[in-house]
């Protein structure tokens, strides 16, 4: 769940994205797992789930990179991009807790600007951005 005020908007880097709405210090806790809010599938569910459920699992969900699990985000996560090819994200990889990493601000982030999220966050990443050419 996000833990810091954001908006969905259009984004020039892919599609939508989630945008600072407030002043984000470097350091801070973006985004962390919240059983209320979002939902941990194992892999064997999204490979034998209905077509159109697998496809949004993929879309709009993360592969945790160290286990076979999906992260479903039920907030605006879900439109976390990924930064342009050669720019670095504006946030972070942190400790992880109950087996999910937190993520936090690399630097300051000002209102208005899109979170981007760092590849080494998805074990999906290589396919997703496939899809983008």
């Amino acid at each position: 769940m996000m833990t810091v005020k954001v908006k969905v908007g259009d984004s020039s880097i892919h599609g939508t994205g989630i945008f600072a709405a407030e002043p984000i210090l470097k350091g801070r806790v973006v985004w962390m797992l919240s059983p209320a809010v979002d939902r941990v599938l194992t892999d064997y569910a999204v490979k034998y789930a209905e077509s159109r459920a697998q496809e949004f699992i993929r879309q709009r969900g993360y592969l945790n990179p160290t286990r076979p699990q999906w992260v479903i985000c039920a907030d605006e996560a879900q439109y976390w991009n990924f930064p342009r090819n050669g720019d670095e994200a504006n946030t972070y990889m942190g400790d992880e807790i109950d087996g999910q990493k937190i993520v936090l601000a690399a630097r300051d982030i000002a209102v208005g600007e899109e979170l981007t999220i760092p590849p080494e966050s998805d074990g999906d990443y290589a396919r997703k951005m496939e899809q983008r050419k």
